[in-house]
């Protein structure tokens, strides 16, 4: 865990209202908590794990402690903040927010594992069509890369596959395409790779702080229903879905 030193602002996007922080390692970090909610910071906490797992680039994170000093004199920080336990992930410079045009040169294979990816955590949340959306997905000018951020919405119960073919960031790549299942997504392939990211859930839950834990209603419930969610390629509803 790294400790915050520093709250230098709040960040223009995210409806989360994070704000970029320096840690006690000299690095930059952008903090969600309370405006997040803990639910929310449990589900970027699993995500966010199980993400970079997966082979995502998604920015390194860890938990970062608040103390209560940095925010006690402002209402803002109070509300957003407060003190305690938040989740943390790196800042990255020379980003720029994906549009279609930068998706339809990016790599396919890295926006097809972004679909799946998404599908299996059920996370509605990174969309983008023509006409504007939310992708949560950023274009990294220097390297030219995709970086993937922002996983408080994942695990959506009214998740819906039809939306997620329809409005999902990836979906441009499938246009005109009848038949979404073949040859796109291999089967093997996927459930490989869930499997060997699954056996890693036990230790990313345990280190799930129990601050969080104890502010969520039914938070056993709610890990269990997780673990159904996770297990559900295991059926072949689960695929047969994409067709």
């Amino acid at each position: 865990m790294i400790n915050i030193v520093e709250i230098q602002q709040k960040m223009s996007q995210g409806k989360t209202e994070p704000w970029l922080c320096l840690g006690d390692d000299s690095k930059k970090y952008v903090v969600k908590r309370q405006s997040a909610t803990f639910k929310g910071c449990l589900y970027e906490w699993i995500a966010a794990n199980l993400g970079q797992r997966f082979g995502l680039a998604i920015p390194d994170f860890s938990l970062a402690n608040i103390d209560e000093e940095l925010v006690e004199f402002d209402i803002d920080l109070m509300i957003g903040l407060g003190a305690g336990v938040a989740f943390a992930s790196r800042f990255k410079e020379n980003l720029q927010e994906v549009n279609i045009g930068i998706v339809k040169k990016s790599d396919r294979q890295v926006l097809i594992d972004l679909f799946m990816f998404d599908y299996w955590i059920n996370n509605g949340d990174r969309t983008l069509t023509v006409r504007g959306g939310n992708p949560n997905l950023y274009w990294n000018v220097v390297t030219e890369s995709l970086v993937v951020i922002d996983h408080n919405l994942a695990f959506e119960q009214g998740f819906s596959i039809d939306d997620h073919k329809k409005f999902h960031v990836s979906s441009s790549i499938f246009k005109g395409q009848g038949d979404l299942f073949t040859p796109l997504f291999d089967r093997k392939y996927y459930e490989v790779k869930f499997n060997e990211v699954m056996g890693d859930l036990d230790g990313i839950i345990d280190n799930i702080p129990n601050e969080w834990l104890n502010e969520i209603q039914d938070v056993l419930g709610e890990i269990d229903r997780i673990r159904v969610v996770l297990s559900a390629f295991k059926n072949d509803d689960f695929w047969e879905a994409l067709k």
